[in-house]
């Protein structure tokens, strides 16, 4: 099933945690990106936000997990955060201004990258839509 557009956020303190996250995420603090969707993802699980809203939230903290360690050159954590994120943003193509499909493409690369660790994490962007 494919996706084209999440519904937008319901409230101004949602949209400043996806902004902060998204902020945190393209300047390489992928801990902080992680930490800002994770209160994301939590509010909309309080309002019983769709379903598939709150598993792209989570799909996007995973990203930043990923890449995390990626960083630090953790096979396992790579591998683990790829299985758990890859289900939930496939099938995505936009959503509040991300060009998911290929974001989800780039973030295969890094997957695809584990023990040779030629890419570098930090250089990770969310596209825009």
């Amino acid at each position: 099933m494919s996706r084209q557009h999440a519904m937008p956020l319901a409230t101004d303190q949602e949209e400043q945690w996806f902004q902060d996250g998204w902020d945190c995420f393209d300047s390489g603090r992928f801990w902080h990106a992680h930490e800002a969707w994770e209160d994301l993802w939590n509010a909309l699980k309080r309002r019983s936000a769709p379903l598939h809203e709150v598993r792209l939230v989570q799909g996007l903290i995973q990203t930043a997990a990923l890449l995390y360690h990626h960083e630090r050159k953790n096979t396992n954590g790579v591998l683990k955060q790829w299985i758990k994120l890859e289900p939930k943003l496939s099938g995505w193509v936009t959503a509040w201004g991300i060009d998911v499909r290929t974001h989800l493409e780039a973030i295969s690369h890094y997957h695809g990258d584990v023990n040779k660790w030629l890419l570098v994490a930090g250089d990770a962007q969310l596209p825009k839509a």
